[in-house]
């Protein structure tokens, strides 16, 4: 199902920016106060991209998407995963969680390169142990 909503012009290039140059280690994604396109809310550097940052980003009653340059060490050596996040608060409005989770696949396409997914519906589905759980499983 497709809910018609748009990609704002920079969606993309920002990313790229991330997995290509690791310029950001963040980057949240909105979609827009009018439904019509999906757009970029805030990017964080990399040197500034903590797991910590990546969970203040997340907002208590609203849905987003978000980019997050996942750090971790596997076998003593460091490793990232570029981890695509879709959050819908179990708190946000019915028609907010229905029109993001119809846009996901827009904006989820559009971003090659994405090496993880995790959907969040309370801080305990993405916090550390989510993520090592399903770094663990890849």
């Amino acid at each position: 199902m497709s809910s018609g909503v748009k990609l704002a012009s920079d969606c993309v290039e920002v990313f790229n920016q991330l997995k290509l140059g690791r310029k950001f280690g963040i980057i949240v994604y909105k979609i827009s106060a009018d439904s019509t396109q999906i757009e970029v809310e805030e990017k964080v550097s990399g040197s500034e991209a903590t797991f910590d940052k990546f969970l203040s980003l997340l907002p208590e009653n609203n849905c987003r998407y978000v980019l997050f340059d996942y750090a971790f060490e596997e076998e003593g050596a460091n490793k990232n995963k570029i981890t695509f996040v879709q959050w819908c608060p179990e708190t946000s409005k019915i028609k907010e969680k229905m029109l993001y989770t119809s846009s996901k696949d827009a904006l989820r396409k559009a971003l090659v390169g994405i090496q993880m997914e995790i959907q969040g519906t309370d801080k305990s589905e993405v916090d550390h142990a989510a993520f090592k759980e399903k770094v663990n499983r890849i």
